[in-house]
């Protein structure tokens, strides 16, 4: 009997002895994943946030529409204590250099940006952003839109590098291919980035069918803020031919022209100097006077029609108003509407890039 409670005994010591054994190597194990644990999170550091670097990336893309010092300070310290901050993601970082190189950019500091570019491109070869930021460092528009067309083939995104591409063709004078690429790209970003590419995409529509790039001299007014006097004639001039019959062929000084076409009534008395900002009748005036190229029949052509009516057809146009004429022709033959149906609204701005459609309409007039 003694014999076989011993040989019990032992099964029992055994399986404690085992339990033991588990229990210690469960706890090594622990110790072991408590260590690796905290080196993850040292390497990761704290702050290694995407959604940080999406904020950052809407700020500096706000900031490339509109400069804001305060706003543009503020980013670069929110940058650079991201920097600081060491971690082993190769996504994060390359992305958080590609924005410490577009801080850099608009510092003007292209040696920084280029410093950061090879870090981000040393990080990761596939991020968007830092690509776009990349092909704004090339010296020409025709190398950008290289490094564009390659970095679509690498890079993990599209949406940027096409939209950076609009900008590109537009800035070329390819208005159709970046009319195209803007609206492959835009519906798709963020509202900062409509703010940046938007005015271009505009421009790009309204230039679409520009058999030529717009002359320098235009540029400035192809926009849409509201257009100054002197754009007026700038733009007849230099995109049209309408204005031959004044200048004999050759080219005037702005402000010359400016004076001599004030004198020959095709602005409005309200347009006294070169930077007055002009509106819907006084667009409609000059554009009459484009239309009419010095027939005086025509320019009076509704006065003489009207001269027995009570009232104008056009209720805010009155009968004697020295744009009455003006109004009711360009919008008889398409060149402008009434943007109600009803009322002109003379008042109301104009801006560079509606008045040069306008003046393409009128100068292809008959």
């Amino acid at each position: 009997m003694s014999c076989i409670k011993k040989s019990a005994a032992r099964p029992a010591r055994a399986g404690a002895y085992l339990r033991l054994a588990c229990l210690t190597l469960a706890l090594a194990l622990l110790a072991s994943c408590a260590t690796i644990q905290r080196d993850v999170l040292y390497d990761s550091a704290t702050g290694s946030d995407p959604s940080e670097l999406a904020a950052l990336e809407l700020k500096l893309t706000a900031l490339r529409a509109k400069a804001d010092q305060a706003a543009f300070a503020q980013a670069r310290g929110e940058i650079k204590a991201l920097l600081e901050k060491p971690s082993t993601d190769p996504l994060y970082r390359a992305r958080l250099n590609g924005l410490a190189a577009e801080a850099a950019l608009l510092a003007g500091d292209r040696a920084e940006a280029a410093k950061r570019l090879a870090e981000a491109k040393s990080a990761y070869q596939g991020d968007e952003y830092s690509a776009v930021v990349a092909s704004r460092l090339a010296r020409t528009n025709n190398d950008k839109l290289k490094e564009l067309e390659s970095a679509l083939l690498n890079a993990d995104g599209a949406q940027r590098i096409r939209a950076e591409m609009g900008a590109t063709l537009h800035d070329l004078g390819r208005q159709r291919e970046a009319l195209a690429a803007f609206d492959a790209a835009l519906p798709f970003l963020p509202d900062e980035y409509r703010l940046l590419y938007g005015p271009m995409r505009e421009r790009s529509y309204a230039l679409r069918e520009a058999d030529a790039n717009i002359a320098a001299s235009s540029a400035a007014y192809l926009n849409r803020e509201q257009l100054p006097a002197l754009g007026m004639a700038v733009l007849a001039q230099s995109e049209t031919n309408t204005l031959d019959w004044i200048t004999g062929g050759a080219t005037w000084a702005p402000g010359v022209l400016f004076e001599r076409l004030k004198a020959a009534g095709w602005y409005a008395t309200s347009a006294t100097g070169q930077k007055d900002p002009m509106k819907r009748r006084d667009a409609a005036l000059f554009l009459w006077n484009v239309m009419a190229r010095g027939e005086t029949r025509l320019l009076t052509r509704y006065s003489v029609r009207y001269a027995a009516r009570p009232a104008s057809p056009v209720p805010d146009v009155p009968i004697g108003a020295p744009w009455f004429d003006a109004v009711l022709g360009v919008v008889e033959e398409g060149i402008m509407s009434l943007p109600d149906g009803r009322s002109f609204k003379p008042d109301d701005p104009v801006n560079g890039l509606d008045f040069y459609a306008w003046l393409k309409a009128a100068a292809a007039w008959r």
